[in-house]
Formats: structure tokens, C-alpha cells, sequence
């Protein structure tokens, strides 16, 4: 199997994020960034990468790439290191904007490409891995001298892959909000194509690796496709508040939030294609593939992944705000599926009944009223081979529901975890071990069942065509906590 050293890949020249910040602001002062004309009347399209490279923007497109790596001054908005390091300091993640401050981005870049080869006609293309889940084999040949090209794990995201974001019943967008698309869309499929694809891509760095800008090219326009779907779907209002203020990419390179709001008006283009897609590239799947990327819970409950013996933790105060009902410590993730008991008591689940009415609730010899539950993984590190990437983990709740007829489990996928989410986290939070917390839909634990010790969390292994085997995330713990404070996923 092919594997990646951390130290080969960490061949990017870095600059601390204070003297990038400083001398680039003083470059951008008289950077090569095409001109910003907003509210120009003329559509530009992004077409899909297979029409694109019919076309003799191909050619300016790989001339851009080419001058811009080739160029080793970070702190040059004509270089390709200062486009990821834009990335590496600024970027939200599992965070309010994720796609909104990605979109300008993309935008941003797009004019530099321009500038960088001289074609004002120039645009971005996309990668449609609904239809053509292997990457372009113009990024995987190293013949050349090729721009494109670069190591990665695997060339192939169809594990990535999944039509939960489009589901009818996500009809709201922003982070925070109940039964939204945006955090349900970075959880899957952003975040698993970067962990599957691997290397660079497994890491804040992505950008890197030029296949990173098709892929977000395609999450933006899956946004746009999300949008047009209707059934239900809205976007806040422009007027509303949360396009207020606005993304930053550099001190002197800004873009009002209201700007992002759709690609047509503001930023003037469009995609070839702003359809949803309806269905799986199911050809290229093998059958044990197939109910991973689907997720559904009759999928899940087949998984049944085996118990694993771990330490358990006990319910305590972990802030002012939450308190933690139960769980485990010293959780080790390898190529293997693994099911975590959650001991939450009776007593808990009977809170945590309460809460799934919609009403606050509280705990035994407790004052403070709780609202919402969240799953914590504490102090979460990742191997030395773990952080190339070419696997993922999918996070499963599993709840025992008391039913008129008899017990049963409910099983809930709540997000996934994979090197990109961690490395993430770790670099945001300065670096070492990081917590991750997954908000729950409190309707989750409707008639959640007594039975004390029942309930669970599945970490569902999800392995790319290379992927690497053996141990690859440490968790400190894994426990069900409930907090005092409005949580809705």
C-alpha cells in the first residue's frame, strides 16, 4: 500500500502567520489581482472540468498554475504558497460562513489566475464527482513536468460520496439552525473527499494541491444547486442580519457577506450545471461501499459494529454549562468499525427524554435546567500514518427507543471525523490534542428506552482503495454530554 511520511509532505515553506499577514498586506497594496468590478451584467460560466479542457482556456489555466508555483516568494499574491496560506490562517471550519467565505475565495483566486496568464476570459472549472468520481487523469499523470500532478493517497472519492445533504427535510442553510444544509454538506461529502484523496488534501494546507480548487468549485456550485432545488429550501433573507459584516481573506482583501449571497448578482457567474444530483455513481460501488455512503438506518443497524472493552467515565460537571452523563476514555481507531457504550444511567435518559420534548429538564441533585445534547470527543489526536489520510470515520449514535411492540434501536449518523476535521481543529486551536463536539437533534431521544448502559456510539470505518492500516486516532474520551445552552445541529 502506498503511504505517505509526514515529513515528505510537509515540504511546503511555511511563514508565521504575523509576517505573512504584514508583508502581504503591503504587496496586495500593488498585487496583479485582476480589478473587482461588482454587479457587471454579463454572466461568466464555470463549465465542468471535461468540457473545460476542450477549450483554449485549458491552456491559460495551465500556464497560470505553472508560473504561479514556480513562483517561491509566500508573501506574493502571484504565488501559489500565498493562495494556501490564505487558506491555512484564515478559513472558517465547522463554523458559521463555511460556504460563504469560500466562495469569495475561489473568486478572488480566479482573478489572480486570470491576471497570473494574461486571460481576462479565464474562469474556474468544477469537478463533478456525482458523475465522475475518479479525478481527471489530467491531475494524475507525473509525466512532464505536469502542474497538476502531485502524491496523493488515493485518485478516487466514490466512498466519499453521499445524497444526505440533499435531502428534502434539510430545508434550512445556515449553521446553528435546525435541519440545515450547510454543516450537514461539510460534514459529508466535503470534508471525506479531502480525507479520501489524502496527502495535502488531508490537511488546512489543501489548497496545495490544485485538485482542492475543482473540489470547491463543485461544493460552491452544489450550493447554488441546493438553492435552485426549491421543495422548501430557503436561504436567510439578504436583508436579514447574517449577511452583515464581511470574510476576510487578507487585511487589505475583504468581501461583504452580502456578496456571496448568490453567485449571479454581486459576483456575476454561474455554473454549467445547477442540478442537484439524484442519485449515486452506484456502477462504481461495491456492494459493502454502498450502505456506507447511503447511511441509512437500516443500513447503520446492519453495520453492527463489535464492542470494544474501554475504561468507563463517569457523569460530572464539565463546565458551567454542561455535564457530562457518561462515557468512555482511551477510545483507539484503526482500519476496524467499533461500537462505544455510553453508560448513561436511567435517571439520564429520562432527562434526556425531556429535553427531546422540546422543554428543559433536570438532572438528579441538580439546579441548572438543560436544553440540548451534544456528543464531546476529548482530547483527539492523530498518528503519524494517520494524518495522510485515505480513510474516514462515520459517528453513529445508537438509542434505545421503548416502542409499543417491543425495544428497538434507533441509529442516527451525526457527522464524520477524519484527518482533515482534526488537523483542523489542531491548527485553529494552536496546535496538539483538540476537542470535537457533535451537536444531536434533540428529537433524536424521543422515547429513548431506560434501559440503563444501552446506548452507544458507532465509529464506522470508511477506507478509500489505499488506506492505511492500524492505529490512526487516539480520543482521550468519548462522552454524551447535556448543555444549559440553545445547541440545535
Amino acid at each position: 500500500m502506498h503511504k505517505l511520511s509526514r515529513e515528505l509532505m510537509m515540504t511546503h515553506v511555511e511563514v508565521s502567520r504575523r509576517n505573512f499577514m504584514q508583508r502581504s498586506a503591503l504587496l496586495l497594496g500593488a498585487s496583479t489581482i485582476a480589478p473587482t468590478v461588482f454587479g457587471q451584467t454579463t454572466l461568466t460560466v464555470r463549465p465542468e472540468w471535461q468540457s473545460f479542457k476542450t477549450t483554449p482556456r485549458y491552456d491559460s489555466f495551465i500556464k497560470a498554475v505553472k508560473l504561479m508555483k514556480a513562483n517561491t516568494n509566500a508573501n506574493d499574491p502571484r504565488s501559489w504558497s500565498y493562495w494556501t496560506n490564505i487558506h491555512l490562517y484564515q478559513c472558517p471550519h465547522s463554523a458559521p460562513y463555511f460556504l460563504a467565505w469560500h466562495r469569495g475565495y475561489l473568486y478572488y483566486f480566479e482573478r489572480q489566475l486570470r491576471s497570473v496568464s494574461g486571460d481576462t476570459k479565464l474562469v474556474l472549472p468544477y469537478w463533478d464527482y456525482y458523475t465522475n468520481p475518479a479525478l481527471p487523469a489530467e491531475f494524475t499523470n507525473p509525466n512532464g513536468g505536469n502542474p497538476l500532478y502531485i502524491q496523493r493517497v488515493n485518485t478516487n472519492v466514490r466512498q466519499a460520496l453521499t445524497m444526505a445533504p440533499f435531502s428534502s427535510t434539510l430545508i434550512n442553510f445556515p449553521r446553528g439552525t435546525s435541519k440545515a444544509f450547510e454543516p450537514s454538506f461539510e460534514g459529508a461529502p466535503h470534508n471525506p473527499v479531502h480525507d479520501i484523496i489524502g496527502s495535502w488534501m488531508a490537511d488546512l494546507q489543501s489548497p496545495t494541491d490544485p485538485i482542492f480548487w475543482l473540489h470547491h468549485a463543485n461544493v460552491d456550485r452544489l450550493w447554488v444547486a441546493w438553492v435552485n432545488a426549491g421543495g422548501g429550501r430557503k436561504m436567510p433573507a439578504l436583508t436579514n442580519t447574517y449577511w452583515s459584516g464581511s470574510h476576510t481573506y487578507m487585511s487589505s482583501l475583504t468581501m461583504a457577506r452580502s456578496s456571496t449571497y448568490s453567485t449571479r448578482t454581486t459576483l456575476a457567474y454561474s455554473y454549467q450545471s445547477e442540478s442537484l444530483p439524484s442519485k449515486l455513481p452506484l456502477a462504481q460501488l461495491t456492494p459493502a461501499d454502498v450502505h456506507r455512503v447511503q447511511a441509512t438506518p437500516e443500513d447503520l443497524r446492519a453495520v453492527l459494529p463489535a464492542v470494544g472493552a474501554f475504561r468507563l467515565s463517569p457523569p460530572r460537571q464539565t463546565s458551567e454549562q454542561t455535564f457530562a452523563l457518561g462515557g468512555a476514555f482511551d477510545v483507539g481507531l484503526d482500519e476496524r468499525s467499533i461500537s462505544v457504550q455510553l453508560p448513561v444511567s436511567t435517571e439520564s435518559t429520562q432527562t434526556l427524554a425531556q429535553i427531546a420534548t422540546g422543554s428543559t429538564a433536570l438532572l438528579p441533585g441538580n439546579p441548572k435546567r438543560y436544553r440540548s445534547i451534544e456528543l464531546v470527543l476529548d482530547d483527539v489526536e492523530v498518528s503519524e500514518i494517520g494524518k495522510a489520510g485515505g480513510y474516514y470515520y462515520q459517528v453513529v449514535l445508537s438509542i434505545p427507543v421503548a416502542t409499543a411492540a417491543a425495544s428497538r434501536s434507533r441509529t442516527i449518523l451525526i457527522g464524520t471525523l477524519g484527518p482533515f476535521k482534526i488537523n483542523g481543529a489542531a491548527h485553529h486551536h494552536g496546535g496538539g490534542p483538540v476537542q470535537l463536539r457533535y451537536r444531536i437533534d434533540r428529537s433524536a431521544f424521543d422515547k429513548a428506552s431506560s434501559r440503563s448502559g444501552a446506548m452507544s456510539v458507532w465509529f464506522v470505518r470508511v477506507s478509500g482503495d489505499q488506506s492505511p492500516k492500524g492505529g490512526v486516532i487516539g480520543l482521550g474520551e468519548v462522552r454524551l454530554e447535556t448543555s444549559t445552552e440553545e445547541q440545535d445541529p
